[in-house]
């Protein structure tokens, strides 16, 4: 009798269906909700936008609501005599790039910003809070750039 009247109206069993679900919690009834992937962050949606226009050379993911980028460095040129200046210079370029691709509001409420500089003589990591990269869109002068990540960025840098 209780099964002829759930087919019989289909509202009541949707919302028996939804009733019991939240009693029970998300994890009840539709462990689909458990997937990490599936829970909405600043970094995913930064995401959406800045794999649309990153160079082939670069890898980005998500790690809760940090966002990491790993470049292949192929631009400066293993015999360069000043490799650690020019390195230090590619990030600052690159910095700027990821600002400029990305949508400021969502990348300023990413925590924090990790990129790696992967050269075959050296390696660059580079750490920044999201609001100081996403201001780097904004500064147009190389004084300021250089001065604004001075202030906000922590490198360091291991020669292989």
């Amino acid at each position: 009798m209780f099964l002829k009247l759930l087919f019989k109206s289909p509202m009541l069993s949707l919302g028996i269906l939804m009733f019991v679900t939240v009693g029970l919690g998300a994890s009840g009834l539709l462990p689909i909700f458990d997937n990490p992937k599936l829970k909405p962050t600043s970094c995913r949606a930064a995401l959406v936008k800045i794999e649309k226009g990153i160079p082939q050379n670069w890898k980005v993911s998500c790690d809760d609501n940090n966002l990491t980028v790993l470049i292949r460095e192929m631009q400066v040129k293993k015999d360069e005599k000043e490799l650690k200046a020019a390195l230090y210079r590619q990030l600052a370029n690159y910095l700027v790039e990821l600002a400029r691709v990305s949508q400021n509001d969502i990348l300023e409420k990413v925590f924090f910003i990790r990129m790696e500089i992967d050269h075959p003589r050296m390696t660059i990591n580079a750490v920044s809070e999201g609001q100081y990269v996403a201001k780097l869109a904004t500064l147009n002068s190389p004084q300021f750039i250089m001065d604004h990540l001075k202030q906000t960025v922590q490198v360091k840098d291991v020669a292989k």
